[in-house]
């Protein structure tokens, strides 16, 4: 699995977000990745050095900076100037162990390239017995391991969505019935006919609440004597 990981991370210095590395000179072996969130990053290594890039502000504000654009360059000029010293220099190719499978896979179908693909292609690793067994011109779906996955690398291009599927109409539930306006309005108007039935209390709002506003005329309907009806002569 060690192995694996190195070869998807000289992937990315050779054909993804890292090959500002290659662009500015550094030809040596190596593996790499950068980083981006509020700050930047690049850590990236050979057979036999380690070097981590970081920028950033202390008070972890976002720099607005992406790793292959502002890390990347500084781990490349400082990589080159130090495989130049002698005890940095003797830099060596990433040897697949046994159990090991390195294949040639086309970068627009993520299959095994051969003459009939005409995009670039790309070295990846796998596992014995897992890596892919189709051809470039017989697609069957994403065909790339989990490492690459993770990395972005050989990512199949994004094509037209499959068509949208009809959707059976689900059914909705009946709603219950309510009784007709008329009898409802009618329940009102009996009530108001009575002349003693007690009609509702107005309600005060917030701010007559809090100001006191309104409080007057609810003590004065309060003391206010309910009136008698009037009886007619005889």
């Amino acid at each position: 699995m060690a192995y694996l990981t190195t070869n998807m991370l000289e992937n990315v210095i050779n054909h993804g977000t890292g090959i500002t590395v290659r662009a500015r000179g550094f030809n040596a072996p190596a593996a790499g990745k950068t980083g981006t969130s509020d700050d930047a990053w690049f850590a990236g290594y050979t057979s036999n050095l380690l070097c981590i890039v970081w920028i950033g502000n202390d008070d972890h504000s976002d720099i607005k900076l992406e790793g292959a654009k502002a890390a990347a360059p500084i781990w490349a000029e400082f990589m080159k100037r130090a495989v130049a010293l002698p005890q940095y220099s003797d830099t060596r190719e990433f040897v697949p162990p046994s159990g090991i499978t390195e294949v040639q896979l086309d970068k627009a179908t993520n299959l095994l390239s051969d003459t009939a693909c005409s995009s670039a292609t790309y070295t990846a690793a796998f596992l014995d017995g897992t890596q892919p067994t189709d051809t470039c011109d017989h697609s069957n779906g994403d065909q790339r391991n989990i490492f690459q996955k993770i990395f972005g690398i050989g990512e199949k291009p994004v094509g037209p969505p499959p068509a949208a599927q009809a959707q059976t109409p689900v059914p909705q539930p009946a709603k219950p019935m309510t009784p007709a306006p008329n009898q409802a309005q009618g329940a009102v108007a009996d009530n108001s006919q009575d002349p003693n039935a007690q009609q509702p209390k107005k309600k005060r709002g917030f701010f007559s609440r809090l100001f006191g506003s309104g409080k007057k005329e609810d003590q004065q309907q309060q003391q206010q004597p309910q009136q008698q009806p009037q009886q007619s002569p005889q």
